[in-house]
């Protein structure tokens, strides 16, 4: 939901007034629309500057006009009926609407995250030091860094599909395909993703699974025949 920003910036009546219930497609499109309002206003245009996302699902915002970021287009008309703005009832007036807390991981530019299959959650990614490779495994896990390609994004920026990506582990080795048969490995220079390739582009490979330890199955790289993995 969203919420004007801090009375003392505001007219009295607003900490009263104008909270939205925003309703996104899904969080992909919730990201996208949040990196278009802070772009735009990066551009110079400050019709939204006042807009700020204080958590994964929570914003402040100038009361005014926080709904119309569909309607401009220098801001975010392509999402238009994909982003619904519902305006919640008044503080003390009536009942206040509530929505759960989602349990999400931000995609946040340089952070570090564990890479989870979607289809089986106990299956991680996990970099094979000795091996310099990246295996899947039930029982190991590596805390890989995904930084933007994009050197002009600023670290703690959000992450969208659309973004290339570098994938690093701890001791900052960069994670490319490291051979013809498109395997997760160690890379000499860094190697960028497209963001969306976690949704379909990585999968275990099971024919070199078998000639290794079933718990170190090798992670290859299919794109848009691979299955879904999850950052937490």
């Amino acid at each position: 939901p969203a919420r004007p920003e801090k009375e003392r910036t505001l007219q009295p009546s607003h900490c009263q007034e104008a909270r939205y219930l925003i309703t996104f497609v899904n969080r992909d499109v919730a990201d996208t629309w949040y990196r278009a309002v802070t772009d735009s206003v990066a551009r110079g245009y400050s019709r939204f500057a006042g807009i700020r996302r204080t958590s994964l699902q929570w914003y402040t915002h100038d009361p005014r006009n926080i709904h119309e970021t569909v309607n401009d287009s220098q801001v975010a008309l392509a999402l238009r009926g994909k982003v619904f703005f519902t305006l919640l009832h008044d503080r003390d007036g009536r009942i206040l609407s509530t929505i759960p807390v989602l349990n999400y991981t931000d995609h946040i530019n340089g952070n570090g995250f564990y890479i989870r299959s979607v289809s089986q959650p106990d299956t991680c990614w996990f970099y094979n030091a000795s091996e310099r490779t990246v295996v899947a495994s039930r029982h190991r896990r590596t805390r890989f860094t995904i930084t933007i390609a994009d050197q002009a994004r600023a670290l703690g920026t959000i992450i969208i599909r659309s973004d290339d990506v570098y994938i690093t582990t701890p001791s900052g080795a960069s994670v490319g395909v490291s051979n013809n048969l498109d395997q997760l490995g160690r890379s000499a220079n860094p190697f960028p993703f497209r963001f969306s390739a976690f949704l379909g582009d990585f999968q275990i490979d099971e024919a070199l699974s078998e000639s290794l330890d079933a718990d170190l199955e090798p992670i290859v790289r299919n794109p848009g025949k691979g299955e879904a993995w999850e950052l937490v």
